[in-house]
């Protein structure tokens, strides 16, 4: 796949006008060949931070080689207060025996402040007709953009990136919420709930096996450790998973100590704990802990982060210890978007799972959580 760049800046009303000659152009060159333009989406991302707007511009060919259409990837510069919007335009083109494929058409746009209150009257005009739109708010700042919120309503799929932690229970409610309120608006995904997807394989295999699922019924505690100190939207989104997945109810919490959060309780007999923990070299989640009971004798199902990047899960009761090895796979930015581009359907499972947790935060909104 090659790269065409059609100049390094342009105005934004000649942007459509550069495309259309880059199509004549390549249609000219190969004059012997048929030229195609494909697209199967509008992709709209919206961004803050420097280094994943570089990063994301130098992996499209990653994107576009699987999802062909039109891609707007604006730069909102949180120290500029730039007025005008800039724009730059990049197409992407790939050669078979049989043809030339127009796979992609890039607009980079990066303004600042002042010029973030026309963007969505500068990204309208762009998106191309009759085709899906997705779009990616890279953090909770651009999911709580006004110009984001005018988008939505034209958007088909959102998909949000939720921070990996934070300061207080209030700010994880705020970002909860958000997501919850557009459920009726678009369909809603989470790059962060997708990172998890390696977790939440390690537990359920747990009971993959027939033997072992008469454990769910016997649980009598849940335990989630991560290491850091703050509050950990991973953390969190496993706790609503579980709790959502073992019909646990939010409950009001009763701490014991300053660093364990009760999440939930399910009819009085199974309860879901975070712990805090200080890990050195570790950061974020670092194991699940499932403890059931089987003829009056203790039963622990583990999984547990391992150095390598591996998670390691065990299965220990009287009769011993069963420990298998489940590989985490480390996806770039550009790859997780990629399979979140494949899915256009709502993710029920999340949303479900946001909702376990809005609940247990607004009940507990008075405590000291975290």
């Amino acid at each position: 796949m090659s790269q065409v760049r059609i100049g390094e800046e342009i105005a934004l009303d000649k942007i459509e006008a550069a495309f259309q000659t880059f199509w004549r152009q390549t249609s000219d060159a190969d004059s012997d060949e048929a030229v195609l333009k494909a697209g199967t989406l509008n992709l709209i991302i919206l961004l803050n931070e420097k280094a994943l707007f570089d990063e994301l511009l130098a992996d499209m060919h990653e994107i576009v080689s699987s999802h062909p259409g039109r891609i707007i990837i604006a730069y909102l510069n949180p120290d500029s207060d730039l007025a005008e919007i800039k724009a730059r335009i990049s197409a992407f083109s790939q050669k078979s025996k049989e043809q030339t494929q127009i796979s992609a058409e890039l607009v980079a746009l990066e303004t600042g402040h002042a010029g973030s209150a026309h963007l969505a009257g500068t990204i309208l005009p762009l998106l191309l007709a009759d085709l899906p739109v997705y779009f990616w708010c890279t953090s909770l700042d651009a999911l709580m953009n006004p110009q984001a919120k005018l988008l939505f309503q034209f958007t088909d799929r959102l998909i949000v990136t939720t921070s990996p932690e934070y300061e207080t229970a209030r700010e994880l409610s705020t970002t909860i919420d958000a997501i919850l309120a557009l459920d009726n608006e678009c369909k809603i995904s989470d790059t962060s709930w997708a990172r998890l997807t390696d977790w939440r394989e390690a537990v359920a295999q747990f009971f993959d096996a027939d033997q072992r699922l008469k454990y769910i019924s016997r649980l009598e505690e849940v335990e989630i450790i991560y290491s850091g100190d703050k509050l950990s939207n991973d953390a969190f989104l496993m706790a609503g998973w579980l709790s959502f997945s073992l019909t646990a109810v939010a409950q009001r919490i009763s701490l014991e100590d300053d660093a364990t959060i009760y999440f939930g309780r399910r009819r009085e007999q199974l309860s879901i704990k975070i712990r805090k923990r200080i890990i050195d070299g570790h950061t974020g989640l670092y194991k699940i802990k499932l403890y059931a009971e089987e003829n009056g004798k203790p039963v622990i199902l583990a999984a547990m982060a391992m150095p390598d990047g591996c998670i390691q899960t065990t299965v220990q009761k009287s009769g011993g210890r069963l420990s298998r090895i489940c590989t985490m796979t480390r996806k770039s930015n550009a790859e997780i978007l990629c399979a979140e581009l494949d899915f256009l359907q709502q993710d029920r499972i999340y949303l479900n799972t946001c909702r376990v947790i809005s609940e247990y935060l607004h009940e507990n909104s008075g405590q000291n959580i975290g």
